[in-house]
């Protein structure tokens, strides 16, 4: 997997990205981007292809177009692996297959296989006899023997049975609900053994009825149809066999045919268990009695239901004794793979001995059910133990139950989430598959101590022979940590950018140079350069503040060349260069003396708004920028606000302030305007790296636009 070419259009947020990534020298690519321009909408696009589902236009219902290639060949969405911060992840198939011995494995499976395919194999069988569904017939037949051990149970049926035979007995007809609660009815049990012995009478001495061919309950049956078919209406007669008389009306045939059954009628026992033989399935369960002999049975209703179950399974006794024999067989090779097993160090144990020496978090993971997942007969059931700092007390809970107490911060919840991936990454290096891993901001809402465990890795990650990665991030500063730990060096550099949106199309701008990951370095070394010289201003002023108040006044100068004062505009190269020297050891001897400070940045602030907006991310264009705005607000300011007494700190916000207050409901949309300033601009222009991400998310068209609502307020 060298090269992944990826063509997409209206896919869920991006409009039209064209780009190929090259992991020829490196199996990593890093991309910075701000919030709304492509981050989450990459990682969807992918998502959905990984599923085998079609990438599309959320909002709009745009036709998608997403052509992705790795090595000029369609991708297979099986290679396909995205991680987002937080998502639910399926890992229970890759948790079973994490195993240390796969010799081992396989002869279990086979052991264990041969023994289920014959236990299979005996279930249809049964199926096929008792007329009881396949997936129920074990938990029937130990819940009728009241044993938990098939094995033992088959062992012992097949040696200890002498009853009457009942192998040709459905037990679906006998057993089944209906028939039971009829017998469980009062009186039932007690009255049922006099009603088949006068019924198998009357059978026997009828002329007109015949056991198991034509019973009363057949006959009531004949005179329904014959009455809905209008049979005698006709001008049809019956002639029932042994009898002369012939029948041309329903209700004659009906009192000959109850005559016939005058035995059961008159006897008011019999005839109240007759009046609840309703249903079709104990109908069919009263044919039963007719032909099979098991009254006295019904006494011990548990007991009759083991008879019928033996006489099956001494029909099958072939193939219940190969079945048990063969278990006896690999059972105890089975228990010694198993203590084997328990003993083993899996992978489970290297990536939950891992989680726990890398990650700060407030309990320790470990497998309860190590046994069985080695053997793949089981998930792996992970137990965190949390311990009592006073006591030294532990409590043991699952991760359900730790999501029922919720007790985690979302940081610690994110860990745990983690280290379900880590699981899923640990299969596909064990498994050699080839994988492209899509990382959306994997590290979002850590704090700093376990994102270097997460960029811990994401390095080995990239190391990997069959890895291939896509990190994704928001956080310039993560985004800065990657480069300088896992894209070091040149060729590595290369695979970093930073994502821009320019005419409807995003962009991948690459940011393989310490312009971007160390600025201040890069601008320090071309003081000679305007941007770079203006851009460093208010950094020189941040380390003028650490060193203290000896240094105020130098602080104090640079201060009226970010804020709008009454000697900004008086200030040249002359004041600020021994400041320079001292402060950077480096000067400003490309600059006469005599230049004008804010006069440079008056011309530096005319030439960036006439330049056309391009791809890629200029710090030095947005800081320089960002100081125009802040002085150009202030100076408006100031020419409105009759309150000029001096400011010595948080300038611009109090200026704002005095002005609003002035003005409220005067200058409106003024105010309007003024209120993004406050709001953008004051956080923009510090040295701390962290405050690089909110003038980074700012599009240059969003900070020129800016600028020039500011200059034209009246």
């Amino acid at each position: 997997m060298n090269k992944l070419k990826v063509n997409l259009e209206n896919c869920y947020g991006i409009p039209k990205l064209n780009h190929e990534f090259d992991f020829s020298s490196f199996g990593t690519h890093l991309i910075y981007a701000s919030n709304g321009i492509m981050k989450t909408s990459f990682a969807n696009t992918f998502q959905a292809l990984e599923k085998g589902e079609t990438p599309k236009d959320r909002i709009h219902n745009k036709v998608s177009i997403f052509d992705i290639q790795i090595d000029d060949n369609p991708i297979d969405n099986k290679c396909i692996c995205v991680i987002k911060s937080f998502d639910n992840i399926s890992t229970s198939e890759n948790q079973s297959r994490l195993l240390v011995d796969p010799d081992t494995k396989e002869e279990y499976d086979g052991i264990y296989s041969d023994i289920h395919e014959k236990k299979q194999r005996l279930i249809i069988d049964l199926n096929k006899v008792s007329g009881v569904k396949k997936d129920d017939i074990e938990r029937t037949l130990l819940a009728d023997f009241g044993t938990h051990d098939l094995f033992q149970l088959l062992a012992e049926v097949v040696t200890d049975f002498s009853g009457t035979d009942y192998k040709d007995l459905k037990y679906s007809d006998i057993f089944n609900a209906d028939v039971v609660e009829f017998l469980n009815k009062p009186n039932v049990q007690s009255d049922i053994q006099e009603y088949v012995t006068v019924y198998s009478k009357l059978l026997d001495e009828s002329p007109v009825f015949s056991k198991g061919i034509f019973n009363p309950a057949k006959a009531d049956n004949v005179i329904n149809t014959l009455k809905d078919a209008n049979f005698f209406p006709a001008g049809h007669t019956v002639r029932l066999h042994g009898i002369e008389n012939e029948f041309n009306d329903y209700e004659t045939l009906r009192a000959r045919l109850l005559e016939e059954r005058k035995s059961i009628l008159e006897n008011p026992k019999l005839l109240s268990i007759e009046q609840q033989i309703k249903k079709v399935a104990v109908v069919k369960f009263q044919e039963k009695l007719e032909s099979d002999h098991f009254t006295a049975e019904l006494s011990d209703l548990v007991q009759f239901k083991r008879n019928v179950w033996k006489s099956y399974l001494i029909d099958k006794k072939m193939f219940v004794d190969d079945l048990v024999a063969t278990f006896e067989t690999g059972k105890q090779r089975l228990k010694e793979i198993e203590e084997l097993a328990a003993n083993q160090t899996t992978a489970w144990d290297k990536v939950i001995r891992t989680f726990n020496d890398r990650f700060f978090v407030p309990f320790t993971a470990s497998v309860s059910n190590k046994q069985g997942t080695v053997l793949g007969k089981s998930v792996p059931q992970i137990i965190f133990t949390f311990q009592d700092q006073t006591t030294g007390g532990e409590t043991k809970l699952t991760e359900s139950e730790i999501d029922k107490k919720d007790v985690l911060s979302q940081g610690e919840k994110r860990a745990m989430y983690l280290m379900n991936i880590l699981f899923k990454l640990e299969d596909h290096k064990n498994s050699g598959e080839s994988k492209l891993y899509i990382i959306d901001d994997i590290a979002d809402s850590f704090d700093y101590k376990n994102k270097y465990a997460i960029i811990q890795y994401l390095e080995e990650i990239s190391e990997s022979l069959n890895s291939r990665q896509i990190i994704l991030t928001h956080n310039y500063d993560f985004f800065r940590t990657i480069q300088s730990r896992i894209l070091t060096g040149t060729y590595r550099r290369s695979n970093s950018f930073i994502a821009d949106k320019i005419d409807g199309e995003v962009i991948l701008i690459g940011n393989g140079n310490n312009v971007q990951v160390n600025p201040f370095q890069e601008w320090i070394k071309n003081l000679g350069d305007v941007e770079s010289l203006l851009a460093t201003l208010p950094f020189v002023r941040n380390l003028l503040e650490f060193k203290g108040i000896a240094f105020e006044e130098k602080f104090t100068l640079l201060t009226a060349l970010v804020h709008e004062k009454s000697n900004s505009s008086a200030i040249t190269i002359a004041d600020i260069r021994p400041i320079f020297n001292e402060t950077l050891s480096n000067n400003c001897d490309d600059w006469a003396e005599t230049e004008n400070v804010m006069a440079l940045f008056e011309n530096t602030w005319h030439n960036i708004l006439q330049e056309p907006t391009v791809a890629g991310t200029d710090l030095r264009k947005k800081v320089i920028l960002s100081i125009g705005i802040r002085i150009k607000a202030e100076r408006y300011m100031l020419s409105k606000i009759a309150d000029q007494t001096p400011i010595t700190k948080n300038q611009t916000a109090t200026l704002f302030k005095r002005f609003k207050n002035e003005f409220q409901t005067i200058q409106d949309l003024e105010i309007q305007t003024l209120d993004k300033v406050n709001l953008m601009t004051p956080e923009n222009i510090h040295l701390n790296s962290f405050m690089f991400e909110p003038i980074l998310d700012l599009s240059m068209d969003h900070l020129k636009q800016l600028y020039n609502e500011i200059i034209n307020l009246t």
